[in-house]
């Protein structure tokens, strides 16, 4: 993680502060001058935005929901099977695979509303078999993960804005309405390429290699944490208070690596000082050029570092990391949350920059 986005709420706080003074200062100098009559002035009531609005715009058009509109959709209200039903068939026009039945007064988690989409575009067999190949290396594959897995390849989720970070959601956490509305509208804007992006993924399970010991235990954990949400500077899968905001459980990409590798009671304790710091910045700056490893000598639990300049990257050019679980798939903290995908080919093979070993 790097402190860009710290700089930029002091610097907009500084701007805040500037405007402010400017404002006191010219009501000082109204009080010399000669008093006038006011004038009235048309005031318009500001446009509140949702995270959600332009998912809303998007579901709307289809023509689903017929005397509904942008405020009376309620995306923040809790959602119930009826609604979550309406959705998936908004977002399937053509007719769903599988419709996912609720029933009637159970809660809705994040986790049922990304299976029911998942059913909806014909992929149970895929998350069915991801959970089959992770207990085939040799995990513990808990259930529903194969659809959460799924799901996030499919980019049904997304990251929201640090002052909404206290919306987000865990797979096994009550779902809004706006979650299913915005899953709805990415469906809706496939590009084609979705499902089986998802599926020729998953198959990659198949390839894991066996592990053992801290480095097993490691990427147990990680498997353990797919569905959570990403939370700038998260480092907790419980609610945290940062930066002055509550949030939810969840991590950002180098706080998901601190608690998979560092902070977990379970890691050795000479992992902690290996990583070097809980920053991305940090894991980077303390890794000398000759102990930086290339894609080919990456193993299983290993911190893979992402930028620009390759193996002899300066640590400020490094913006992202996440943890190897096999040499073509990695699990980290991103826009989708904690996810599974792919480092052997496009984005993060073109910004791979180098590995480091921790677990000794």
């Amino acid at each position: 993680m790097t402190y860009t986005r710290i700089t930029k709420i002091i610097a907009l706080t500084l701007i805040a502060l500037v405007a402010c003074s400017g404002v006191a200062d010219a009501k000082h100098k109204k009080k010399h001058k000669k008093k006038t009559k006011p004038v009235a002035a048309a005031v318009q009531a500001p446009v509140l935005r949702s995270w959600v609005s332009s998912a809303i715009v998007t579901v709307l058009s289809t023509g689903a929901f017929p005397g509904v509109t942008a405020d009376t959709i309620a995306p923040d209200d809790a959602l119930d099977g009826t609604a979550l039903t309406a959705f998936v068939s908004a977002a399937f026009p053509k007719g769903a695979k599988k419709v996912r039945q609720i029933p009637a007064g159970q809660p809705v988690t994040m986790g049922d509303v990304d299976a029911a989409f998942v059913s909806a575009a014909g992929l149970d067999a895929t998350a069915v078999r991801a959970e089959q190949l992770i207990t085939a290396a040799g995990y513990v594959a808990r259930p529903g993960v194969g659809y959460e897995i799924v799901a996030r390849l499919m980019r049904l989720r997304t990251n929201l804005d640090q002052p909404d970070d206290i919306k987000e959601h865990a797979w096994y956490e009550q779902a809004s309405r706006g979650d299913a509305i915005w899953t709805a509208a990415q469906v809706l804007q496939w590009g084609g390429w979705e499902k089986q992006g998802a599926i020729d993924t998953v198959e990659l399970l198949a390839t894991l290699p066996a592990t053992s010991g801290p480095q097993h235990d490691a990427v147990q954990r990680a498997f353990d944490f797919i569905g959570m949400p990403y939370i700038w500077g998260g480092t907790s899968e419980k609610p945290q208070i940062l930066f002055g905001y509550n949030t939810a459980g969840g991590f950002d990409c180098s706080g998901f690596v601190w608690r998979v590798l560092a902070l977990d009671p379970t890691s050795p304790a000479t992992v902690s000082k290996a990583l070097g710091g809980r920053t991305t910045y940090e894991m980077a700056g303390t890794t000398p050029v000759a102990q930086r490893l290339t894609a080919a000598q990456m193993q299983p639990g290993d911190v893979m570092l992402f930028g620009s300049g390759g193996i002899n990257a300066k640590s400020g050019s490094i913006g992202h990391t996440g943890m190897t679980i096999s040499p073509q798939l990695f699990i980290q903290s991103s826009g989708q949350g904690i996810a599974l995908a792919r480092w052997d080919t496009g984005y993060y093979k073109d910004n791979f920059a180098f590995g480091k070993h921790v677990l000794g």
